[in-house]
């Protein structure tokens, strides 16, 4: 999950400190000229506009002058008009909480070099709004300063077509349309020696993409047999695409009908012919054989066709029985069947969460931890691990989410990677359900699936089913079935757990592992065979 590295300063400000305004104080930063003194720098960016193609990515870079590190420093990215964050990076993790909502998860800042005061931002993919002017802005605890890039973006859409209208009975219509192209490009007809030639109408419009669809038309004499060619050009790339049409290919059917008819009668002569001499041989040699054969041959494709409708209709029944092992009551009855005992891992839990002295709940801080360093923990995902490792088999359990405004549970690989920016999705072998804010819940698949829960739930169960490569989450206070992920695992699996920010106490109730003897498992008798 993206946002989880924004969540440190969601956390609440250090014990003793005072509220600030960010965006007033933005502002006026953004606004005022750099003070003199001590650790003056300047920021400089591209000379040149930065061309971003639609539906690709562009990188704006920029980097310090004099070169200096600028780990500990704060860099953003504004858009000029209309004005808004496009991305904020500072603490040494990513802050999102005043992105433009049009920017969300499509920024990725690039820090291999922000040692040496070089950094760079990548958007993508580009769409035609994102052309305009951007700052670059760097602020340290003495200094601050930015630089101005522009961003021209623009797309080279289809090669034209040219379509042929019969007019009057000296003229004929030639229309010739492209999409797909940022920004307005221009059009032009051609005649065989390059010369433009004036269209009869022109239209220019701009489609639900935001890219243009052009439309122009050139009427022409029938007594001419040149070439002629519609050209679509985009004059920021310098890149032209051209279509040519002959007319007198064009008129060739109207002009010489009757050609065209005797060869088409001709040749259907020829075929009934040959048609009507293998008819009447065959009927004399094979008659009774070919009566037979086209019986069976019957009855074979009617037996073919029964027996590719009772597999489609087999096919069907086990679907729907497969789904209804996950629906509803029975399907969480059968879960319950494998709770486990699940319990919390505190040396893979983020400096920023408390895990309980019986490890059965966590929940998030204020004030950072001072705990050992170890590849085991979270140190930028402020999430943990559960104790059990599965690798076979089915397993339970279930977890207390009542009272929070956003957590993420689930699964993920024992083998991922716990420093450093991750992205929460089965790419990186992690497998959740969460809840954002309000009534936002979503799978972390690729991409997300909003989920609209008639009731919220304030117990949420999870059952893996390692063999059949299913995770499945369950709303255990109204006995309904919320997602199931389907995956071919390899490895092993632990459980997943995020408790979100303080939200200045609004989200302080810890996530609870409910105990195992507080889940009802079902007597025997009482569970479905399937």
């Amino acid at each position: 999950m993206g946002g989880q590295q924004s969540d440190l300063q969601a956390l609440g400000p250090p014990a003793g400190t005072k509220p600030l305004c960010v965006s007033i104080r933005t502002l006026l930063l953004f606004v005022l000229l750099p003070w003199p003194g001590a650790g003056q720098f300047h920021v400089i960016g591209p000379r040149a506009p930065v061309i971003a193609l639609v539906g690709e990515e562009a990188v704006l870079s920029c980097q310090l002058s004099p070169s200096m590190d600028a780990q500990n420093m704060e860099v953003r990215w504004y858009r000029i008009d209309p004005f808004g964050l496009v991305h904020r990076y500072s603490t040494s993790q990513n802050n999102m909480e005043e992105q433009r909502p049009e920017y969300q998860g499509r920024t990725e800042f690039l820090k291999e070099n922000i040692s040496k005061g070089h950094v760079a931002l990548r958007i993508r993919p580009i769409q035609p709004a994102d052309g305009g002017e951007y700052s670059c802005f760097f602020e340290s605890s003495l200094y601050y300063n930015k630089a101005q890039i522009k961003v021209l973006v623009t797309g080279s859409g289809l090669i034209p077509r040219i379509h042929i209208e019969p007019g009057n009975k000296r003229e004929i219509k030639l229309t010739c349309t492209s999409t797909d192209w940022y920004p307005e490009p221009e059009v032009q007809w051609r005649d065989h020696q390059g010369l433009q030639l004036a269209p009869a109408s022109e239209t220019k419009a701009i489609g639900e993409n935001g890219l243009f669809h052009v439309e122009s038309s050139l009427t022409v004499d029938k007594s001419s047999r040149a070439e002629v060619s519609c050209v679509v050009k985009n004059l920021i790339l310098s890149v032209e695409k051209e279509v040519h049409v002959s007319i007198a290919d064009a008129l060739f059917p109207e002009d010489c009908p009757w050609i065209v008819g005797l060869a088409i009668i001709l040749s259907l002569l020829a075929i009934g012919t040959m048609i009507f001499a293998l008819l009447v041989c065959a009927r004399k040699a094979k008659g009774s054989i070919k009566k037979q054969h086209g019986k069976l041959q019957e009855e074979y494709e009617l037996l073919i066709k029964h027996n590719e409708t009772m597999e489609k209709e087999n096919g069907k029944l086990h679907g729907e029985l497969e789904r209804l092992k996950l629906l509803g009551k029975e399907g969480l009855e059968f879960a319950r069947r494998y709770a486990e005992n699940v319990t919390l891992d505190p040396e893979t839990a983020h400096p920023y969460l408390q895990v309980a002295e019986d490890n059965k709940s966590v929940k998030a801080i204020a004030t950072m931890q001072e705990l050992p360093k170890s590849r085991k923990r979270f140190d930028n995902l402020i999430s943990v691990l559960g104790q059990q490792k599965f690798s076979t088999g089915r397993h339970y359990w279930e977890v207390n989410v009542k009272d929070k405004m956003k957590w993420t549970l689930g699964i993920c690989k024992d083998s991922v990677c716990r420093q450093g920016e991750i992205l929460v999705s089965p790419e990186s072998g992690i497998w959740t359900l969460c809840l954002k804010k309000g009534n936002d819940y979503q799978a972390l698949a690729n991409p997300r699936v909003t989920l609209h829960l008639e009731e919220p739930p304030e117990i949420v169960g999870i059952f893996l089913d390692y063999e059949a490569g299913k995770v499945s989450f369950y709303n255990v206070t109204h006995l309904s079935h919320i997602y199931t992920y389907k995956q071919h695992f390899t490895e092993a699996l632990r459980p997943y757990f995020y408790p979100g920010p303080l939200y200045n106490g609004q989200n302080k109730q810890p996530l609870t592992i409910q105990p195992l003897g507080n889940i009802e498992k079902p007597q025997e008798e009482d569970v479905p065979c399937y």
